[in-house]
């Protein structure tokens, strides 16, 4: 024998009721209980110069609103639930509401999401002129060719890596001056002028301050190429 169910908030007779102490209909469930503990107000906070978004210390490669509300709403989520959003702007409130399914229940939750925007930590050090690495081009070859070749690698390395970037160069009577902002970044810079050149590489150091009490060095390696 089947026993029929009924919600006992609103007499709907039903198939399944939901709960632990007191069970209610899917239409009536969501009214007593939150499938997802969204916040009244969310931040999002973006780089203002790369664009970048950062989450929980990290900065993601997420730029469009679409993708960083939903990296952003993705922590408010829980198991087993789907999740959809909406978003739109009010006066100069930007809002989202969110979509949560679960089974038969269906709940929303509207929230008002504040951009705020920062630097991020390269960018920063990008914008301060910081770098590790300086290295000097010099020699009787084609060292504008040479230096055009080192910012196009530099580029293709940030765009895989975004702590390795290429601070600045600089034109002098000597040659060029490239500063770069990793050790890693340099290697691989030099390994590739190893490869299409037989450049003559010299290292030395420079001091370029303290930290933490300890004295903190900037490497100098001087190519000469022919």
């Amino acid at each position: 024998m089947n026993l029929t169910k009924f919600c006992p908030r609103c007499g709907k007779e039903t198939e399944k009721l939901y709960g632990e102490r007191k069970k209610l209909c899917a239409e009536c469930y969501p009214d007593k209980n939150d499938l997802l503990e969204i916040p009244d107000v969310v931040e999002i906070t973006i780089c203002s110069v790369c664009g970048r978004m950062e989450q929980s210390g990290k900065w993601l490669e997420e730029y469009s609103v679409i993708d960083q509300l939903s990296a952003k709403f993705s922590e408010y989520n829980e198991e087993g639930i789907e999740m959809q959003l909406q978003y739109w702007e009010e006066d100069e409130d930007f809002l989202v509401r969110v979509h949560a399914t679960k089974g038969e229940i269906k709940a929303s939750y509207d929230t008002e999401v504040r951009f705020s925007k920062t630097q991020c930590k390269n960018c920063s050090k990008f914008a301060s002129g910081f770098f590790k690495v300086k290295i000097q081009l010099r020699g009787d070859g084609d060292l504008e060719k040479v230096s055009n070749e080192i910012m196009d690698h530099a580029a293709e390395i940030t765009n895989d890596d975004r702590n390795k970037f290429l601070s600045n160069v600089e034109k002098n009577h000597s040659g060029y001056d490239i500063f770069l902002s990793t050790e890693p970044m340099a290697k691989q810079i030099l390994s590739r002028l190893r490869k299409h050149y037989d450049p003559d590489i010299k290292r030395s150091y420079e001091l370029m301050g303290e930290e933490n009490g300890e004295e903190v060095y900037r490497n100098v390696v001087s190519v000469r190429i022919e």
